[in-house]
């Protein structure tokens, strides 16, 4: 050994029992920060894939320009692509129509199609003249077309215009929902068509993409001052960029706020984590340095070793937090492709979150440094005359005796052993705090997860069969041929009757009867505000929704016609339900009723609309055998698409909002674990001593879990009286600014983080209580 570092390598070996503690401790604090940042980064990720599937790669679309504008605009050096779009039909009433369909008529620039991914062609190419045209994919399975084929397309002025398909793209969520047929032009051929069926010279929206890392919001800055467009002529693509992290809209900047919040939280916890584990390493070994210090070793040098010491213990403990972190990250992700394959299907299943691995590194590291300072500087202190007679700091000097007065002696020693030092007890509680802190803080994300993305409802249908008119058209045998399909879930009707007069309180009002079978009465269940849903199951009365102005109370009767009285009978409302699917106009009551009841008031058996829920089975074939079986005198709304476009967003959010809390918490257990085991350890030889002039080890194992409460406890009273007003302010950013509600105590997650920390200290006391009782006196005294 040449030089006084080298002591380094052979003190870990010595020493692996205590630096395997810290090392855990480093490994946690780098896993919490590389799987939080990480996780932040793909669900960036995740949601950029979804905006794009749903909304498309655009960033900015400019309204009401001319031709010279737009070449203006795409020439800039800093835009990447540009295309013209606009669409005719697109609420489906203006008559344009394929073989009876309602169609929607898209025309654009080829250059659009590299800004929805969701209109890549699947088959064919792009019309190269006016008489060419993309199908959606619903036109060549249902109408049975393929390339080079003709068809006439009906316009409002009653004529036809005959269109060769050229190629098939995929559908989107709104036409099949519609069962409306989409038809995409050149952006020639729909200016023609355009100025034969209107005078508008309008020429639709002007999509444009920026170049990688230029200031987006500088560049539309300098475009509407060149060309002196106002701001309702440019339209962003919000989502995105605020994705992209290039959005000024005012909510963003409360969302990145948060962020920015959130972010900082995180450092500092995996701070307090490192610190706290560094300092009680250097109290357990302050002989050792003592030692050091005997043998000729400056105070510069201890500094210096204790540095050393510290960052060679990164060599292997932030490789594994980060490789640990990057586990779960992949974990994760491979999750969320497996529940939502259609949105996040490209997502990499091995992907690398540089995000992540900077942060878990630098955190690791300059953390690592910094919280090395203060216990190094202690650690050269320490006297060569301590070291030599036993008492390297192992004591400390007591200013006052425990108290007495409330407990028993080994509880207040506890106690007392909690806060004999201060600096320890301050790193002890904080950890403890920020655990509660960081868990309310993030909890905040769920409330807005809940406001922004509407997951879907049990009784979200895939499919739903409609009567165009409204009426009870459709046979129960339908549903019936439906029901025994393999592929197929659930099946269930309501059958509608609008505008019914009846007589409410010995008043006229008008309700909206909608009868119910077995699946919707359980689903109503989780909705029933009062009363009991059976008597309107077995069709003995009648179901309401609540709203402020409804004249229909529990109790309350209902005199209406009966087509199978053939005179007017009572129904009574046996429950309110808080919620309903249905829409209600002003004036008209929503009264639900059994199937049974519904067919005796009205005498209609049929339904109005059938909805099926599907298994991971269906796949296309059996939906187009189900439209054929249904005939063409019902509407066929496929939801398919939409649902998965909305499973997706919440699937994303909820996995890694959850993700963060989940994480939070066991870091927490194990993070407090560990700190106990280590402040166990550091006053080892103190315990000794105590058995040796009498203490048990019952009275022993007391005093831990007296030591473990009272960190506990001030911690928990510290994260409250801080992590309350945080989430208060993050609620307020979050949620408050945009949807108004007003804040409220999360009572629950309140709870589970407190039972968690409370837990924790508990489970904290078994491991050191166990190593007390196996070893005797002398060995607990001699323990290093």
């Amino acid at each position: 050994m040449r030089h006084y570092l080298d002591l380094i390598p052979i003190s870990a070996k010595v020493h692996r029992k205590q630096s395997r503690m810290t090392r855990i401790c480093i490994i946690l604090a780098v896993f919490l920060v590389t799987v939080i940042f990480g996780m932040a980064d793909m669900e960036m990720r995740a949601q950029k894939l979804q905006s794009q599937k749903s909304d498309g790669g655009w960033h900015a679309g400019f309204k009401e320009i001319t031709g010279e504008q737009a070449g203006i605009i795409a020439s800039r050096p800093e835009i990447k692509a540009s295309a013209w779009y606009d669409v005719l039909n697109y609420r489906l009433d203006e008559g344009y129509q394929l073989q009876g369909n309602d169609a929607v008529i898209c025309g654009f620039d080829e250059e659009l199609l590299s800004m929805f991914t969701g209109m890549e062609l699947e088959e064919g190419e792009f019309p190269k003249d006016t008489h060419s045209a993309v199908f959606t994919k619903s036109v060549k399975e249902q109408l049975g077309l393929k390339t080079g084929d003709t068809i006439w397309l009906t316009v409002p002025r009653g004529e036809s215009i005959e269109l060769t398909v050229c190629g098939f793209t995929g559908d989107t969520s709104m036409l099949t929902e519609k069962d409306a047929f989409g038809i995409f032009l050149n952006t020639e051929a729909f200016r023609t068509l355009l100025s034969a069926e209107s005078s508008e010279t309008y020429e639709g929206i002007f999509y444009v993409t920026f170049t990688p890392y230029c200031s987006i919001q500088k560049a539309l800055s300098d475009i509407q001052a060149q060309l002196q467009l106002s701001d309702q002529q440019v339209t962003q693509n919000t989502k995105l960029l605020a994705l992209m992290l290039q959005s000024k809209d005012p909510y963003m900047m409360q969302l990145y706020l948060t962020a920015g919040v959130l972010a900082v939280l995180v450092a500092i916890a995996g701070t307090l984590m490192i610190a706290g584990s560094l300092n009680s390493n250097v109290v357990q070994r302050t002989e050792f340095f003592g030692m050091m210090r005997c043998l000729g070793a400056t105070q510069k040098q201890v500094i210096r070793f204790v540095r050393r010491e510290a960052l060679s213990w990164c060599k292997t403990a932030i490789p594994l937090g980060i490789a640990a972190g990057t586990a779960v990250i992949w974990l994760l992700c491979a999750l969320l492709e497996f529940l939502s394959p259609s949105i996040f299907g490209e997502m990499p299943d091995f992907g690398i979150s540089w995000l992540g691995l900077i942060s878990g590194v630098l955190i690791g590291l300059i953390t690592v440094l910094l919280a090395a300072g203060s216990p190094a500087k202690k650690a050269s202190r320490v006297s060569p005359v301590a070291a030599v007679s036993g008492n390297a700091g192992t004591i400390q000097a007591a200013r006052k005796a425990a108290s007495t007065t409330f407990f028993q002696v080994d509880t207040a020693l506890g106690i007392h052993h909690a806060k004999g030092s201060r600096k320890n007890f301050i790193l002890m509680i904080g950890s403890f705090a920020f655990s509660i802190i960081l868990f309310l803080s993030f909890r905040s994300a769920v409330d807005f997860m809940n406001h922004a993305i509407t997951p879907l409802k049990p009784y979200s249908p895939d499919l739903s069969v409609l009567s165009p008119d409204n009426t009870c058209a459709i046979a129960p045998d339908l549903a019936e041929s439906y029901a025994v399909l393999p592929f197929v879930e659930k099946v269930y009707g309501r059958s509608f009757a609008y505008n019914i007069p009846v007589k409410i309180h010995g008043q006229t009002k008008r309700v909206n009867l909608i009868s119910y079978e077995t699946y919707q009465f359980q689903w109503a269940e989780d909705m029933l505000l009062e009363g009991t849903i059976d008597d309107t199951e077995n069709g003995s009365s009648v179901l309401t929704v609540f709203h402020k102005e409804n004249p229909l109370n529990l109790g309350s009767t209902i005199t209406m016609d009966s087509y199978s009285e053939g005179q007017p009978v009572n129904v009574k409302v046996s429950g309110i339900l808080s919620d309903s699917p249905f829409s209600r106009e002003p004036g008209v009551e929503t009264v639900i009723c059994s199937q049974k009841l519904f067919q005796q008031l009205t005498g209609e058996s049929n339904y109005t609309i059938i909805d099926v829920q599907f298994n991971s089975k269906v796949t296309d074939n059996d939906v187009a055998h189900m439209r054929a079986d249904a005939g063409d005198s019902v509407i066929f709304s496929d939801q398919r698409i939409k649902n998965s476009e909305t499973m997706g967003a919440y699937y994303s959010f909820s996995l890694f909002i959850y993700g963060f809390l989940a994480v939070i918490a066991l870091i927490s257990v194990f993070y407090i674990i560990n700190s106990i085991a280590m402040s166990v350890s550091a006053r080892l030889r103190q315990y000794g001593a105590m058995r040796a002039i009498g203490m048990s080890d019952r009275q022993l194992i007391r005093m831990i879990s007296a030591e473990a409460a009272t960190y506990a406890l001030f911690g928990i009273f510290f994260g409250c009286l801080i992590g309350l007003p945080i989430n208060k302010l993050l609620f307020e950013r979050l949620v408050t600014y945009r949807w108004g509600d007003a804040w409220y105590v999360p009572v629950g997650s309140l709870l589970v983080i407190i039972l968690v920390i409370a837990g924790s200290a508990i489970l904290a006391v078994r491991g050191p209580a166990r190593k007390i009782r196996g070893m005797s006196v002398v060995d607990t005294i001699s323990a290093e």
